[in-house]
């Protein structure tokens, strides 16, 4: 089914855009409303399944205002896209009815994102809405059946109690359902959010070193330069390349689409290698030390896709959590046929009220609030010692650093 859009814009090129971009996406647009009493009239008349707002609108009433009326008249969801992004605005746009905001300029991906997560949660709060209805309905046919129950003879008093059971029973289904859904909503806003931030910081790096290899360019600069600007947006996008890949990894673990692939490996060889390609994204200063704690076989049957999953979630985990410490020590062990691998870093170290708590979706320690990051890493790594059959150990002191130590079975290719 195609969703009906209302797009209100005044500005007459930037609501174009918005109109073909999201007809790209496979939307209709309505109408495009430029004032916000326009929009409330339109909403009336076109009933649309969805309007994108802009705040700053002439007329009497603003946006948010617009879309409280909206919202509340008509029951259509409304997600603002707007320019302003300063406190105040942000402010009330958050303490209003509305589903969400999209900053200008409107990128596709955010618009299908915010449009596709916007109308889901509309559904799943009508279908809410029904079922509380349902269950308040239930309820009141309960009362009235207990009522006429009591007033016939002793040899239906049994009936009228298994009846009352089944009908707890019915109850009891529908609120854990309601429940369900409702977690279910809360988790998939939180991973917009979360994964809207984690893409801002790196996009916004990549538009302006653009421009300065524009500027540059123009003005004839030194090709080390522009080479300085290539070179940072190559690892942002490299960043953005391994969240989505974090983010459809969980997704395809879930669903029960990763299988073990295991391959001839030679271990030790196999970490520097990974090594090296985080070191380019770092710069200089960054010393990792590995160590043999015994002999290691030349090769391991090992799933290498899930190992370097691992091993650069807990490497970049080190590097971001000990801001003041260049040194990450690296200790490969083996025997009777498991390999361990212990990475120890020097940094900030984890509270033991959090340690329990870090391979949970999105729990980040309590000291790291100015570390950016998804809180998605851990959960990975421990998703994929799953499919390994492994065990991770833990050990950190605040203050002090962590060590992160794997264990799971990696046989010789000739004992397979």
């Amino acid at each position: 089914m195609m969703h009906k859009i209302l797009i209100t814009e005044d500005d007459a090129v930037t609501a174009l855009y918005m109109k073909q971009t999201a007809q790209s996406l496979g939307y209709e647009v309505t109408k495009i409303a430029t004032e916000a009493e326009e929009a409330i009239e339109l909403s009336k008349s076109e009933k649309p399944d969805l309007v994108l707002m802009d705040i700053s609108l002439p007329g009497e009433i603003d946006g948010i205002k617009a879309a409280d009326i909206i919202i509340e008249e008509n029951g259509i969801p409304v997600i603002y896209v707007t320019g302003n992004s300063d406190n105040e605005t942000m402010q009330r746009a958050i303490s209003s009815n509305t589903y969400g905001y999209i900053l200008k300029p409107v990128r596709k991906e955010q618009m299908y994102t915010m449009v596709e997560m916007t109308l889901h949660r509309h559904k799943l709060e009508k279908e809410l809405i029904k079922r509380e209805n349902q269950l308040k309905e239930l309820n009141e046919q309960l009362e009235e059946k207990v009522a006429e129950r009591t007033r016939e003879l002793s040899v239906n008093n049994q009936r009228l109690e298994q009846e009352v059971d089944r009908r707890k029973a019915i109850e009891e289904d529908l609120k854990e359902s309601l429940a369900k859904e409702k977690e279910l909503g809360e988790l998939k806003s939180r991973i917009v959010t979360i994964i809207s931030h984690e893409l801002k910081t790196p996009l916004t790096t990549i538009l302006s070193s653009a421009q300065l290899i524009d500027f540059h360019a123009d003005n004839k600069a030194p090709s080390e330069k522009i080479q300085k600007h290539t070179h940072s947006i190559q690892r942002n996008v490299q960043a953005l390349t391994e969240l989505v890949n974090d983010t459809l990894f969980i997704s395809r673990a879930d669903a029960g689409k990763v299988k073990l692939e295991k391959t001839e490996t030679k271990v030790i060889e196999y970490i520097e290698k990974l090594i090296d390609h985080l070191k380019d994204g770092l710069g200089n200063g960054y010393n990792f030390n590995i160590k043999k704690l015994s002999d290691i076989p030349e090769e391991l049957m090992i799933d290498t896709r899930l190992l370097k999953q691992i091993l650069n979630n807990l490497l970049t985990n080190a590097i971001k959590y000990s801001p003041d410490s260049k040194e990450i020590d690296i200790k490969v062990g083996y025997m009777n046929s498991e390999l361990s691998i212990e990475v120890k870093d020097h940094g900030i170290g984890i509270p033991k009220k959090d340690v329990k708590l870090l391979f949970q979706m999105f729990h980040r320690a309590s000291n790291v609030e100015n570390i950016e990051g998804t809180g998605i890493g851990l959960a990975i790594v421990k998703k994929c010692l799953d499919f390994m059959d492994g065990q991770i150990n833990i050990d950190s002191k605040v203050g002090q650093g962590s060590s992160f130590t794997i264990h799971f079975k990696a046989q010789k290719p000739d004992e397979e």
